[in-house]
């Protein structure tokens, strides 16, 4: 047994720490994870009047029925390339819902916001280009580690942006039938 730890004691140091790299993919997997559970509860959606608390709304929110639900990428002729975590658009196409999603405890920032904005102008763009409809658009942030005070001050009164926190999109989640809550995690990232 000495021997053992004499000779492996340093390949065994720090075994039960993550290397970088695969913290990396752990933080890209609980990402993917978020937005599916977004997708799934999207996908369900039936134009239900929901609890405004769940959307960071003073009125209860009534939820489209989209026509479909998927991971986007928006690019126009002369505008840089945006992903959208998860993008829905309602029957019919008038409606289309862009979503930001973070899964860490830290609280998202006016840049994120900024950088969802900035795909809906492009969105716009794009629609201009092809010379079809513009739809309303409706931008929902979804943050388990809830948002930065300049966040909430931006969007205060906003009817076109919904912000959920970790109790929002567990409540939603829920409501579509997850029979369990979202995992939180104690390690940022």
């Amino acid at each position: 047994m000495r021997f053992i730890k004499f000779v492996y004691e340093q390949d065994l140091e720090g075994i039960d720490k993550i290397d970088l790299s695969q913290q990396g993919l752990i933080n890209t997997l609980k990402g993917k994870f978020l937005e599916m559970v977004v997708e799934v509860s999207m996908l369900k959606f039936n134009h239900e009047l929901m609890q405004s608390s769940w959307f960071g709304q003073a009125d209860e929110v009534e939820v489209p029925l989209f026509q479909f639900v998927k991971t986007m990428t928006v690019k126009g002729a002369k505008t840089p390339s945006y992903q959208i975590d998860v993008f829905g658009k309602e029957e019919g196409g008038h409606k289309v819902w862009l979503c930001e999603c973070k899964y860490t405890k830290t609280t998202m920032d006016l840049k994120q916001v900024k950088k969802l904005e900035s795909a809906a102008q492009v969105l716009v763009q794009v629609h201009k280009e092809e010379g079809t409809t513009v739809p309303e658009i409706h931008l929902w942030l979804v943050s388990t580690g809830g948002f930065t005070k300049e966040v909430l001050t931006y969007i205060e009164g906003r009817t076109d942006i919904y912000t959920s926190d970790y109790e929002g999109i567990n409540n939603l989640f829920k409501a579509y039938g997850g029979n369990y809550s979202i995992p939180q995690f104690a390690v940022n990232g």
